[in-house]
């Protein structure tokens, strides 16, 4: 409720009163967000609900400064009926309400009731997967809180969650954008980077850069860290579906660590394809899209699967076919021409 009216309060406490104390063997609380935040005007109902929202996660409900004695002629306070919350106040997170009476005459009132669910593992991550959390905010200094804060604590999936779900549009008025990239322990959380910047308010575009058959760009275990994610997981298995009829174990490729594996570049092809294929599906996933796309060789398979002209079968069969290509092609394997003229030479010769 929002104190601080000479008329408006006792008429207000005598209604609670009479309608939800009767009968009531304990005192029933009551606070003001005046009390904690000022006059909010027409965002005092919204930052009451804030209010309780803190009260429903913590199970205590915030104190109120300067109350001292009752009102007089509100028997409900001088008789104890309703208790005014002056100290940190431990809480069952029972229903609550928030009266809301404006200056104008509109009058609202809001029944809340407890709806989380109980925390798996105390909010602690089943896996070893560092989280990167996103957050922003009107200063520099206040999205250093924020990280600092969760930073302090150990890794509860439900917080990262919840702040993904506040910071997921842009917010108006917040110039700041920061991250950490949280690594866990059992007891606390360990930053493995962060980083706060001005944000300009410019869309940076997004390109998806898909590479070829180049030296390093397949590595003895490719897939083995990144398997530990549920979606580039999934990604491997339909795609070690697709080639076990062929008598093909991917799953065994792209976890080897006998670099020799590689020495069939037939794997090397289904490799990397399925690499590509596992990174854009984690990709989209997170709601990141490109605005380019670039390959090079068999990175224009990636590029196929990206923009929707393929589909995870008809990429990896068709790196599989490439492959398959060059071990049995009567030429040097794997050879290439590289041929070197400009754009006006290129055009030139298509103009033919």
């Amino acid at each position: 409720m929002k104190l601080g009216t000479k008329a408006g309060d006792p008429e207000e406490l005598i209604a609670i009163d009479e309608l939800m104390c009767t009968g009531r063997s304990e005192p029933l609380f009551l606070g003001s967000i005046k009390s904690n935040l000022g006059h909010s005007e027409p965002a005092a109902g919204i930052c009451a609900v804030a209010k309780l929202c803190i009260a429903y996660s913590t199970g205590y409900i915030p104190p109120n400064i300067n109350y001292k004695i009752p009102r007089k002629g509100v028997s409900a306070l001088e008789e104890g009926r309703l208790k005014v919350v002056t100290e940190k106040q431990p809480w069952g997170r029972g229903l609550s309400g928030i009266n809301n009476f404006g200056f104008g005459g509109a009058n609202a009132h809001i029944v809340l009731k407890n709806i989380a669910r109980s925390k798996v593992n105390n909010g602690l991550p089943s896996d070893d997967i560092p989280r990167l959390v996103c957050v922003s905010g009107r200063t520099y200094s206040a999205v250093a809180r924020i990280l600092d804060d969760i930073e302090s604590r150990t890794v509860d999936i439900d917080l990262i969650r919840l702040l993904h779900e506040i910071h997921n549009d842009d917010i108006k008025g917040h110039f700041y954008r920061g991250y950490t990239l949280l690594g866990s322990t059992p007891t606390k959380s360990v930053s493995l980077a962060r980083n706060i910047q001005y944000f300009y308010g410019i869309h940076r575009q997004v390109c998806f850069v898909y590479s070829g058959m180049v030296q390093g760009s397949q590595w003895t275990r490719i897939a083995r860290q990144l398997m530990r994610i549920p979606v580039f997981a999934s990604a491997i298995e339909r795609c070690h579906k697709i080639l076990e009829p062929k008598g093909i174990n991917l799953k065994q490729i792209v976890t080897n660590p006998d670099p020799k594996v590689y020495d069939n570049i037939l794997n090397s092809f289904i490799g990397i394809a399925t690499v590509q294929i596992g990174l854009t599906d984690i990709l989209k996933t997170l709601g990141i899209n490109p605005d380019f796309i670039i390959d090079y060789s068999v990175g224009e398979l990636g590029c196929a699967y990206a923009d929707g002209c393929f589909t995870t079968e008809q990429m990896i069969l068709a790196a599989y076919s490439l492959g398959m290509t060059c071990i049995e092609t009567s030429f040097v394997k794997g050879s290439m021409a590289v041929v070197g003229l400009g754009y006006n030479e290129v055009g030139f010769f298509l103009s033919l």
